[in-house]
């Protein structure tokens, strides 16, 4: 069984908004209802957790709306990290080992492929794990205090997108290894990584970009407006 696990139980509170940034409308849809598409047309999903912001229960319950493949909507937790760790926990009081591989995905980046959701899906079932990346484009630095301490190998550096695919088996270990740690990572590929699991990094898609500022929502209504993109 694959299960999509998508986190939406952010507040948003760096897009100015008076509302958490997965409700924002674009063209009639919410960022919520194009990232739930996405997986609901993925042929490799076989059920999908929404994880939402519990003061906004009812506004999510409508997002998903006719989607066929959601099992459960459940509250999440203070921190991104603490939100999927309740899915992972939930996936396993419901299913046990039963849920062999699960996609997390940000309902923030809602312009992934379904295409790409099942390529992670599938180098997952091999790799045990599958994580889109782009590389570094920038000169990359480590700085501390103002000062540049070290010139970083951009070659060497990629940026993290969702989804992030993994064996359930070993996310939900890793996880609960770290139970008590989860705030001082910034992602699932971290804990993943830091359990002693290979992390396999796969080609992200340069439009799968995460809503997170005012700039980005008005480049995301941009693309979708000028069909760069299909929402």
């Amino acid at each position: 069984m694959n299960i999509g696990i998508i986190v939406a139980a952010g507040k948003g509170s760096r897009t100015n908004l008076t509302f958490p940034k997965q409700f924002y409308q674009i063209l009639g849809k919410s960022l919520l209802r194009i990232a739930l598409e996405k997986y609901e047309y993925s042929e490799l999903i076989d059920k999908i957790i929404v994880v939402a912001n519990k003061d906004f229960l009812e506004e999510t319950k409508k997002e998903c709306y006719e989607i066929n493949k959601i099992y459960s909507i459940i509250n999440g937790g203070e921190s991104r990290q603490e939100s999927v760790f309740n899915a992972l926990k939930f996936i396993y009081n419901e299913f046990e080992y039963d849920a062999k591989i699960v996609s997390i995905h940000d309902a923030a980046r809602p312009f992934v492929s379904t295409e790409k959701i099942n390529e992670s899906i599938r180098i997952a079932e091999k790799c045990g794990s599958a994580v889109l990346g782009l590389p570094e484009k920038n000169s990359v630095s480590y700085v501390l205090d103002n000062n540049v301490e070290k010139i970083l190998d951009r070659n060497e550096i990629y940026i993290h997108q969702t989804p992030q695919t993994f064996d359930f088996k070993k996310l939900y270990k890793a996880y609960t290894n770290f139970e008590n740690e989860l705030k001082a990572f910034t992602d699932d590929a971290s804990i993943f990584h830091k359990a002693g699991n290979t992390v396999r990094i796969i080609p992200g898609e340069e439009y799968n970009i995460k809503i997170t500022t005012e700039f980005d929502i008005k480049f995301a209504k941009w693309l979708l407006k000028e069909g760069i993109i299909n929402g």
